[in-house]
């Protein structure tokens, strides 16, 4: 056997990451888990090091590495911030699907049905979780989004605006479940939501009694997290979904 062949044959050692890339996964890890949140201040680079026991150049490298992944940015005299990683669109903007397959899938009036099947699955689990795993700060945030939801100022009762808010309270159950993938599978779907939520809003959102509804619906997701009830939390979601399935069908008719 040769020397070539006997090289071959020994199996490749696995590289171990560098320090600056293991600080730079810890970070990642206190992002995914909702320790830090999007679009927060990351502690100071002294308070960071001594909290991860790393040195100053290593913590440095270890941002650099991130600040080139896009996911935190430095803003010059503030310091270092976790990116806002699905900021809505401006109101202003017409939504418009990103990508050929959400532009197919836009097209076909199945798309809707299959959307809140799917909805209704997500939806569902992350109520359960958020009532399960809801820090504090959550329920703070998540008081906060439902409030906005559900008032009623003229000024901003227009159907898209109650839209925005309508998917900045779903977001807020989804970060409250602290499950990364149940957040990377709502930003998979996320453009077809929005655009869902813009192109109906004008049925949704308008009439006494449709935003009656909604308002319970929500009502019930919120106060059943906030209470610390999973199934009921879990219950109100999947009815809150169904009632839209079923408000949009009756509309078809």
């Amino acid at each position: 056997m040769s020397l070539t062949q006997t090289v071959e044959r020994v199996p490749s050692m696995p590289v171990s990451p560098s320090m600056p890339e293991m600080v730079a996964r810890q970070i990642e890890a206190m992002i995914l888990d909702g320790r830090l949140r999007a679009g927060e201040r990351l502690p100071s680079e002294r308070s960071l090091g001594d909290s991860l026991k790393v040195s100053r150049n290593t913590l440095r490298e270890a941002l650099k590495a991130l600040r080139t992944r896009g996911v935190i940015e430095t803003r010059r005299g503030s310091g270092n911030y976790v990116c806002s990683f699905d900021e809505l669109q401006p109101q202003s903007q017409q939504f418009e699907p990103s990508t050929p397959l959400q532009k197919l899938l836009q097209n076909h009036p199945e798309t809707l049905e299959g959307l809140l099947e799917v909805r209704r699955l997500l939806e569902g689990e992350a109520a359960y979780r958020a009532a399960q795993r809801a820090s504090v700060a959550d329920l703070a945030e998540l008081k906060t989004v439902y409030e906005a939801l559900v008032e009623e100022e003229p000024r901003q009762d227009n159907p898209e605006a109650h839209a925005e808010r309508d998917i900045r309270f779903h977001r807020a159950v989804y970060a409250a479940a602290h499950n990364p993938i149940l957040l990377l599978a709502l930003n998979g779907i996320r453009d077809l939501m929005m655009s869902f939520f813009f192109d109906t809003s004008d049925k949704l959102y308008t009439g006494r009694y449709n935003k009656g509804q909604l308002r319970t619906q929500h009502r019930r997701i919120y106060r059943a997290i906030e209470q610390r009830d999973p199934a009921g939390a879990r219950r109100a979601a999947t009815a809150h979904i169904d009632a839209v399935a079923a408000s949009l069908k009756n509309l078809k008719a």
